[in-house]
């Protein structure tokens, strides 16, 4: 199947700012595993961040976001220590409701109104601005 969704990455060491938009399939999470993996594998033993801009992203079928828990899982077990997330609306952060909680459980990990209030938040947690 092709890829629905779209995403853009800029690596600001240690940030790694990942847009995110339109509506996703797996194709589209799977694209972004594997490519995110090539920062993790260039230094394992990094610590980063990531600041995810899903401003313009629509949301996602269920298999959407047990892939997406892969692809996070993965993240933390190669580095990635904090994380703070911009979404469009309430209802997006209803939909990503559980994935968030699970997050939090395993890194530093907040929402915030917009990409300074994730910037600033990141800076918090020491790891300066994108």
């Amino acid at each position: 199947m092709r890829q629905h969704g779209e995403y853009h990455i800029e690596w600001h060491e240690p940030i790694l700012w990942v847009r995110y938009q339109g509506t996703w399939n797996v194709q589209a999470v799977e694209a972004l595993h594997a490519e995110v993996r090539s920062f993790w594998t260039q230094d394992p033993q990094r610590r980063w961040a990531m600041l995810t801009d899903a401003r313009e992203w629509e949301g996602g079928t269920p298999e959407v976001f047990a892939r997406w828990w892969e692809f996070f899982t993965d993240a933390v077990a190669h580095g990635l220590d904090a994380v703070s997330d911009v979404l469009p609306s309430s209802f997006h952060a209803l939909l990503v409701r559980d994935l968030a909680e699970r997050a939090q459980a395993i890194t530093r990990f907040q929402h915030s109104a917009s990409v300074e209030e994730a910037q600033a938040w990141l800076a918090s947690q020491g790891y300066g601005k994108v």
